[in-house]
């Protein structure tokens, strides 16, 4: 928030993600003194690139923002958190790890000392409110969905310690935590929509603070002084510059004096020629896909070999060259394979036109001519022509509406007659554990759901039983079980499904920052970057 400390400081969504087309702003463009707000590198100043807007909701647990998400991974905290690096989790405002994570009760004790970046402490009565946000069915949150059907409720024992109720074993609890960050209920409680939403009242109890903000151009951080948590940041201050044309964010990267030491969102054209300038270029393999959504509602896409006719027609590898540089993989599973809970489907979409063909034809199709519903983010529109030239090789044509991704949100939404969508997407923000990943794209919530009708049908609730099953298992094993059987499902049925899984590539000037790591998720996390010299 910004406040004042006297103390001296003056102090997001959905399903596919936005990509704001617009020019650099101007204060990402002005040279060091103008981008920095006053900061001396010297000092431990950093600035960052980031191919997001910073405009949209803010809230920490209503928000799918690429830029505000990644961010509040500096400010704010959960009971029990993770580094977006590796996912391992680690005790937070937790005093420590729960003992028993079967167990249908957790009794928390909260970290001595904590406090709010205003210096007010962290109590008991925050969790409490945070968790009632999340749980409250009058008025959900993005994030009600992912704990609504395992969580009970929290209740305070005492100032400084809470008891956590689960309806069922969730053998996913801990890694899901990680997602609840804690607000500030004197800060937040009673407020209107949009106050929970502005960057400006956002305040943590994490390393960092905003200092200051402007939409559609930057966001600043220094050091929260109060912070007195498990984690040690090496920079005093950073800013965060939005960046989301391509061309000017790789520039800003090799600008010299006027540019930034570090940024996401590489386009994977640019890797070899940044590379080739000196800088370090890394990826992580990603959840991150491009994927096609079939109209179930409507013939012949409500049959399975219909939709495994068109997917199997699909040259991976080709699309994967021409539209991302060769920087990704065919999908073999719902889950790219870097994820800890991949299996290997037991349907495979390996590029087979003549098997495809015979497959129209045993469902009795033939000439068929379909729209495809697209967003025009420059590797997408690539894609769906490269997809257009292999389905004509089977005999399907295929009339492109490709459209700005505001368009093509409020296109689904309302329920628009497109047989098939290609989309891109990657839950893996809020978490990488199997069942999340599976029900953002598989809930009746969704937004693909309600346009295809699929969730209305028997296949949707058999599924919808085996994850049940699978995240109310006392057994881990069982656990692995249940959801490799439904990520079978999934494949089988082919309704909503990657054709690939892409790297995500960060890039940054290893001559004056070291102790980067790229990751598999929007963003960049800054806890271990360090200047050199």
């Amino acid at each position: 928030m910004l406040h004042s400390r006297a103390r001296t400081l003056t102090r997001f969504t959905g399903l596919v993600a936005a990509v704001v087309t617009v020019g650099l702003v101007t204060a990402c463009s002005g040279p060091q003194s103008s981008t920095s707000v006053g900061q001396d590198v010297a000092k431990g100043h950093v600035d960052v690139a980031i191919g997001y807007n910073n405009n949209s909701s803010w809230d920490p647990l209503n928000t799918g923002s690429a830029f505000a998400m990644s961010a509040e991974n500096h400010i704010y905290e959960a009971l029990w958190d993770s580094s977006p690096v590796d996912r391992k989790p680690y005790a937070a405002l937790a005093a420590e790890m729960p003992k028993d994570t079967k167990a249908l009760t957790w009794t928390v004790k909260l970290r001595s000392g904590a406090k709010w970046s205003d210096g007010k402490p962290v109590t008991a009565d925050d969790v409490v409110f945070s968790v009632n946000r999340v749980l409250n069915p009058q008025k959900p949150v993005i994030t009600t969905a992912f704990f609504s059907s395992w969580l009970k409720d929290a209740v305070k024992v005492d100032a400084n310690t809470v008891k956590i109720d689960l309806k069922n074993a969730f053998p996913y609890a801990l890694d899901r935590f990680s997602i609840l960050k804690i607000m500030p209920q004197h800060v937040f409680d009673g407020k209107a929509d949009d106050f929970y939403a502005d960057a400006k009242n956002q305040l943590g109890s994490g390393p960092f603070e905003i200092k200051a903000t402007e939409p559609t151009s930057f966001t600043s951080f220094v050091l929260n002084k109060d912070y007195n948590g498990p984690l040690h940041p090496k920079v005093d201050s950073m800013q965060w510059n939005v960046s989301v044309d391509a061309a000017a964010r790789t520039s800003l990267l090799t600008s010299g004096v006027s540019g930034v030491q570090i940024s996401d969102n590489i386009p994977q054209d640019t890797v070899s020629a940044l590379q080739g300038k000196g800088l370090t270029v890394q990826g992580a393999d990603s959840m991150n896909m491009l994927g096609l959504a079939f109209n179930t509602s409507k013939a012949p896409f409500n049959d399975k070999r219909v939709r495994q006719a068109l997917r199997m027609a699909i040259d991976s590898k080709k699309l994967i060259s021409v539209a991302i540089a060769g920087k990704g993989s065919p999908a073999s599973s719902f889950l790219q394979e870097s994820s800890p809970y991949y299996s290997k489907a037991s349907t495979q979409y390996d590029y087979n036109p003549t098997q495809a063909k015979k497959l129209l034809q045993e469902a009795g199709v033939s000439n068929l001519n379909l729209t495809l519903l697209s967003t025009n983010i420059s590797w997408t529109t690539i894609a769906v022509n490269a997809i257009k030239q292999d389905w004509a090789a089977i005999g399907v044509t295929a009339n492109l509406d490709v459209v700005e991704t505001a368009t093509f949100n409020t296109k689904v939404a309302q329920g628009d007659p497109a047989d098939v969508l290609t989309f891109s997407g990657n839950p893996n923000q809020f978490g990488t554990d199997a069942d999340l990943n599976v029900r953002w794209f598989y809930s009746n919530a969704n937004t693909f759901m309600k346009w295809n009708k699929w969730g209305q049908s028997p296949e949707y609730a058999a599924l919808d039983a085996q994850l049940t099953a699978a995240e109310q298992s006392d057994s881990q094993k069982t656990t692995d079980a249940d959801m490799k059987n439904a990520l079978n499902a999934i494949a089988d049925q082919g309704v909503i499904y990657p054709v690939m899984h892409m790297q995500l590539f960060t890039a940054w000037d290893g001559k004056k920052l070291n102790g980067i790591k790229p990751l598999n998720i929007p963003g960049v996390y800054m806890m271990d970057a360090k200047l050199k010299g």
